[in-house]
């Protein structure tokens, strides 16, 4: 009589954390929202080490018969999540025998770390929960919708009040109060759509048409974001990468196959949205008018000091004597910085917030500079190459356990993790919620592709 009552908690259990995982990526970039992302995680971390309890249960009888099966299965296809452990490893190592600022880093471990591990473990759970489960999945993507819903819906308000249709400084008091998260959590949804519907269109014969409508209108939701609310040139360039694989992928798949013609003329509506909202962004967006010259001088730190103080010493002109764009110099210059700071202190400072400002006035006293603005050059700064090499040898695997698995899962994965490296090495996104994101989906991701377990059975 008992199994009976267990499986209906479980089947309840299973909903409530899918539900919980859809509402924390609703808030979790949202502005004010910490008390409810804490108790998300906290009651998230709960169900999924009941979950866990269940699985251990229902597979094994023992501690030995459940280390047999663990290797029976392949101890491998979970190396992400034993980088990750290593990793939260390192952090305890770094603060015991490396720490300069003790107080602060201890601050960083009872704050962001812990809250990172929480959503490590309630991620993998809902991963577990969802193997076998593709078009379910989409219920997590559309937590990141309603919040992209949720700013568009914040901006015409804005909008019938200012009477302004672009307003360049509205990201600061946007929903997601800056341009960091917007690009993050839209550079997951993009991610996560072209990864289904790339699946959906390859191989899957019967796909209900309001996922592709899902899929596509969210993704059209985001791409207006970056170009008309927030204006996002590190957006817009992510999302070109991720779609423009996505076209190639499909393109190579669909000319293998029969009816490929009808398939691939139903992409142009794609990107006939994609080449509107590139046309609008330029449009708008002086960033891209000399790139590659801002890049050239933003990387002559040494020759050209500026960046250590632009609003003392200004920006510097190109050879063709326009004054650098200022987003492009700063960033670059920054970044090229915090590469020469992280060569010379490869064990890292210990602090995943303004690691680059106590560092880089060792060799440049008059810097005044707190962020490379490159997630993982900032990532690095923090904790060295080994917790650099930890970190993104989780997302490393996942790419290339997807690439050999079979799972309904494998595509979504791929592009997620393409989606994370991206963002993580053109924004800043090292310190804080972005951790705790980049922590979830590993073990998202991790166990989505994972041999399917018995109780998805």
């Amino acid at each position: 009589m008992a199994p009976i009552p267990q499986h209906r908690f479980f089947s309840s259990l299973r909903i409530a954390i899918v539900f919980s995982g859809s509402l924390l990526l609703a808030i979790w970039s949202l502005k004010n929202s910490i008390a409810l992302r804490n108790f998300l995680l906290a009651f998230g971390a709960l169900m999924a080490l009941s979950i866990f309890t269940y699985q251990a249960k229902l597979e094994c009888f023992n501690l030995g018969r459940l280390r047999t099966r663990i290797f029976r299965n392949q101890l491998y296809q979970y190396a992400p999540l034993i980088f990750s452990i290593m990793l939260f490893a390192w952090v305890i190592a770094h603060l015991i025998f490396l720490s300069v600022e003790t107080s602060l880093q201890l601050q960083e471990l009872k704050g962001t770390w812990l809250r990172a591990a929480l959503a490590l473990i309630t991620g993998s759970a809902i991963g577990l929960v969802l193997q076998n489960r593709l078009r379910l999945t989409n219920f997590l993507w559309l937590g990141i919708f309603c919040s992209f819903l949720y700013l568009l819906a914040h901006y015409l308000n804005v909008l019938l009040e200012s009477q302004t249709i672009f307003m360049v400084d509205y990201y600061f008091s946007s929903p997601f109060g800056n341009k960091i998260n917007t690009v993050l959590m839209g550079g997951l949804f993009i991610g996560a759509a072209c990864g289904s519907s790339a699946y959906a269109i390859c191989y899957e014969k019967n796909q209900p048409w309001f996922f592709h409508l899902f899929w596509l209108s969210g993704v059209a939701l985001v791409l207006f974001s970056y170009t008309q609310i927030i204006d996002t040139r590190n957006g817009i360039g992510i999302a070109l990468i991720l779609i423009f694989i996505w076209f190639i992928y499909i393109v190579f798949k669909k000319t293998l196959q029969t009816h490929a013609l009808k398939t691939l003329s139903l992409m142009i509506i794609p990107l006939l949205i994609v080449g509107f909202f590139i046309q609008e962004h330029l449009s708008l967006n002086r960033g891209w008018n000399h790139f590659l010259s801002d890049i050239e001088i933003g990387i002559q730190i040494d020759n050209i000091p500026n960046w250590q103080d632009v609003k003392k010493f200004g920006y510097p002109n190109t050879k063709e004597g326009e004054q650098v764009y200022p987003n492009n110099y700063e960033r670059v210059a920054w970044a090229t910085a915090g590469v020469y700071t992280l060569q010379g202190n490869p064990l890292g400072f210990g602090l995943l917030e303004h690691s680059l400002g106590y560092l880089v006035k060792k060799q440049y006293p008059d810097a005044n500079v707190m962020s490379s603005h490159s997630g993982w050059i900032d990532f690095g700064l923090a904790f060295g190459i080994p917790g650099l090499i930890l970190i993104l040898g989780a997302l490393a695997s996942i790419i290339l356990l997807a690439a050999q698995s079979h799972s309904i899962h494998a595509l979504t994965a791929i592009w997620i993790s393409t989606s994370l490296l991206l963002i993580f090495t053109v924004a800043e996104t090292s310190s804080k919620h972005s951790i705790e994101i980049l922590l979830f989906f590993i073990g998202l991701l991790t166990l989505l592709i994972a041999k399917k377990s018995e109780v998805n059975k």
